[in-house]
């Protein structure tokens, strides 16, 4: 919490069994007085996840293995926080700033950086919600009881990635992307349905 900087979380709690879901907004302290009961939670089969709440500067990236992690910090990419999920897996809180960028900039940051990883044959996702570190995942095929794999808090720098501001002011400098053309639907196929009987 303290290296991603933000002032209030989003908390969401979904039961895996039927896919029950509960949400919480917290400030930092409140979370940590509340991880008593979320233990509680993710032992009675709860996932755990958070994102920021409100407008921020972080992007999250899921599904890195550690040479993708390695790539990032050798483009300027280093991560603010990095959460191993499983073995071998991980998720990246990438701080484009310490000020809030527009959701749009951070969408086209995090889809450049997911794009250009997939390249080199890793399956990279943007997420938005990252695992809390501490807890058990109980999605399908992970481990259970005694077995379960614990998200474990692997760095915590805190730092803005070096590569980020180049990347913001050129893209805040690129035209706006054209919404993609809609589908024209016949008139014959729009009377039919709105006439609701058989021609």
């Amino acid at each position: 919490m303290t290296a991603l900087g933000c002032a209030q979380f989003i908390v969401r709690l979904v039961q895996a069994r039927d896919g029950k879901e509960e949400m919480r907004q917290w400030s930092g302290p409140e979370l940590l007085r509340s991880l008593a009961w979320l233990k509680r939670m993710n032992a009675r089969g709860y996932d755990v996840t958070l994102r920021p709440a409100g407008p921020h500067g972080l992007l999250l990236l899921d599904g890195l293995q550690e040479a993708d992690l390695q790539r990032l910090d050798a483009r300027g990419w280093q991560s603010a926080a990095v959460v191993e999920v499983r073995r071998g897996r991980f998720q990246a809180w990438i701080k484009l700033s310490r000020q809030p960028v527009a959701d749009a900039l951070r969408g086209q940051a995090a889809s450049r950086l997911a794009d250009d990883l997939c390249r080199s044959g890793s399956a990279i996702t943007v997420a938005e919600f990252g695992a809390l570190a501490g807890l058990t995942c109980h999605a399908p095929g992970m481990a259970e009881g005694q077995a379960a794999r614990y998200a474990l808090l692997q760095a915590s720098s805190g730092t803005v990635a070096t590569a980020a501001a180049p990347c913001l002011e050129r893209m805040e400098h690129l035209p706006a992307q054209p919404l993609p053309p809609r589908l024209a639907v016949p008139q014959g196929a729009a009377r039919k349905r709105s006439s609701g009987r058989a021609r």
